[in-house]
């Protein structure tokens, strides 16, 4: 139960509230996230009512967060101080001034890029394939085959997968649900793990019993076995979530439009595959060299 909200509540009150009607309706992920920043807000302005949140307070919780996180994580925590107080105004008929939206927002640094060449893919798939964790081996094979997060392919279950249509129904997922089509590669690497009596709630890669945090965050099932095998295939500077930006490039790269690349990877705007364009300069300018003797 949470109290009603007075006419100037206290931040800490707005921000139960908020967690109960707005927090408590996302993914457990999200929620969690949430949490931690509005118990970092809640600390930062005790004592405080909406409207003694000036832009000039919000300014200094951003200078002083800076310190201590990146820059991603201090524009979460001002995108839920924002959405707090459009919800208060919106939805809770208080007559508050958003103070963030007159503040500068912290500059992310340019998105990271790696990806495997494909003799790094060669090695990566040949050291998993000996790895302890048995299913470590489809999992990133299937990773690279689908551009899939690593939390929507760890999570699977047989349920969601369609052998005949080549077809993968993700519906819980941190955009919208989508279809990820399956290469042919990819439909034999299921096939080959898939049980003979299959029910639809059946993980594809995960044991039955699972601890919280791996409901949570299905992918940290691999991670160690995933560090181990990076190592031993002596590729560094790579990550998990690295597997989706190979997919992605050689996509891309394989002629795939941006648009269905979008479609595919699951990406709501076409600004989060634009990063992928400048992968094909060196593409581009080999396939200009075919023509290299015209005219001449």
């Amino acid at each position: 139960y949470v109290e009603p909200i007075s006419v100037t509540p206290f931040a800490s009150k707005a921000l139960d509230r908020y967690e109960m009607e707005v927090s408590s309706q996302k993914r457990p992920n999200t929620k969690a996230r949430e949490i931690t920043s509005a118990n970092k807000l809640r600390n930062s302005f005790t004592g405080l009512t909406l409207k003694e949140i000036t832009p000039a307070r919000v300014a200094a919780f951003r200078d002083m967060r800076l310190k201590t996180v990146g820059p991603s994580t201090v524009q979460k925590d001002l995108a839920l101080l924002s959405h707090l107080y459009t919800i208060a105004r919106m939805e809770w008929a208080l007559e508050v001034t958003n103070p963030v939206a007159s503040i500068r927002k912290p500059t992310k640094p340019d998105g990271r890029l790696r990806l495997l060449s494909k003799e790094e893919a060669r090695y990566l798939l040949e050291t998993c394939k000996k790895s302890r964790n048995a299913n470590l081996y489809p999992f990133v094979q299937l990773l690279l085959h689908t551009g899939m997060r690593p939390s929507e392919g760890a999570g699977l279950v047989w349920g969601q997968v369609d052998i005949d249509a080549r077809i993968i129904n993700l519906t819980i997922t941190k955009t919208k649900p989508r279809r990820v089509p399956l290469t042919i590669t990819a439909v034999e690497i299921l096939l080959h793990i898939m049980p003979e009596e299959c029910d639809r709630g059946l993980f594809v890669f995960l044991p039955q019993k699972i601890s919280s945090a791996i409901q949570r965050r299905p992918n940290l099932f691999f991670r160690r076995a995933f560090d181990n095998a990076l190592k031993k295939a002596k590729i560094e500077d790579f990550h998990m979530h690295d597997l989706r930006h190979t997919a992605a490039s050689y996509l891309l790269m394989a002629g795939v439009d941006l648009r269905t690349l979008a479609d595919i990877l699951g990406h709501s705007t076409m600004q989060m595959v634009q990063r992928y364009t400048h992968l094909l300069d060196d593409h581009k300018l080999k396939a200009v060299d075919r023509i290299a003797g015209l005219g001449l």
